[in-house]
């Protein structure tokens, strides 16, 4: 399990996971003969099935060694390239002081294409340099859908001057040498009134041509077969599930009960917060699913054209 799961946990039990939102109703309620994984294909007649899970060991091997993203300074640039026939579009706006990015994803085929991805990754070039804000990279799949529209898949990811790498590692070296231990209220004070200064004076995006990329893996088969299934059944955020089952429809599981406890919170309320092994979980999650839900297509690495503008 990647440390990014953990940190996140919590958080997720508040809410659904905006992979699912409009594109997941959308391919849920098509007639079975369009809302194959593979759009193209036609649902075999014969209603055969095959056992499939959702484990979160095995897609984060498979999405394993497919890209590294470009570190901070490097000169990068790339070309457009499709996964499994999808690719992902950004679009970005900005007031000439900050901007903000969305990305959808398209499909080729001429129906919706379920598949799993990491949403909301994006690499920023200043003057072909890369600048990408320290976003958290880790794969986490998330159920996504693909259409022939491109509707956005996630809200607007926003980013400033201040955000951008090369200033956000200026700022971060205010408290390099700060020894906090031995620091007296009014140093801390001080050092923090440097920081904000810093801060509010490179809060506007340093003038050059931008260009933004989005990217993902796309990965089909049995684990997105898995997916597609379970969230037919009203499961959401499933890379969480090892911390938030017990908000899941597996609540009422016997099998998490070694594994969940109520733990009381700062307003005086409950939360059930649990730590469900793996193993535990990929069995509560096995389904059988239609053999046309799988769809047999190797993980692959997508990245949408660059959306440029220009800071003067």
């Amino acid at each position: 399990m990647n440390k990014g799961l953990m940190a996140v946990g919590a958080i997720a039990i508040a809410g659904l996971s905006a992979a699912v939102g409009w594109y997941g109703v959308k391919l849920l309620v098509q007639p079975e003969s369009e809302a194959a994984g593979d759009p193209s294909a036609t649902p075999a007649a014969t209603g055969a099935t095959v056992a499939v899970t959702f484990a979160v060991d095995e897609i984060e091997a498979e999405a394993g060694g497919l890209f590294t993203p470009p570190v901070c300074g490097e000169e990068w640039t790339s070309e457009p390239s499709t996964a499994n026939g999808v690719s992902p579009q950004v679009t970005v706006e900005t007031d000439g002081t900050s901007a903000s990015a969305t990305v959808s994803y398209v499909t080729d085929a001429d129906q919706a294409t379920a598949f799993l991805a990491q949403e909301g990754q994006l690499i920023v070039t200043r003057d072909g340099v890369v600048v990408t804000p320290d976003w958290a990279s880790e794969f986490v799949p998330e159920y996504s859908v693909a259409s022939p529209e491109g509707e956005p898949a996630s809200e607007p990811v926003s980013f400033a001057g201040a955000s951008l790498c090369d200033v956000s590692a200026q700022l971060s070296s205010f408290w390099d040498d700060f020894d906090w231990s031995a620091a007296s209220d009014d140093e801390v004070a001080e050092r923090q009134a440097e920081a904000a200064a810093f801060e509010a004076e490179h809060a506007d995006l340093p003038a050059g041509e931008y260009k933004v990329y989005a990217w993902t893996p796309v990965i089909m088969g049995e684990s997105a077969a898995a997916a597609r299934a379970l969230v037919e059944e009203g499961y959401t955020d499933l890379a969480y599930l090892q911390y938030t089952a017990g908000y899941s429809p597996l609540a009422d599981s016997a099998e998490l009960e070694p594994y969940c406890h109520e733990s009381d919170t700062p307003g005086g309320g409950t939360e059930l917060l649990c730590d469900v092994p793996q193993d535990v979980l990929t069995e509560l999650l096995t389904r059988e699913v239609p053999e046309y839900y799988v769809v047999d297509a190797a993980p692959a690495i997508a990245i949408s054209e660059a959306a440029t503008f220009t800071i003067e």
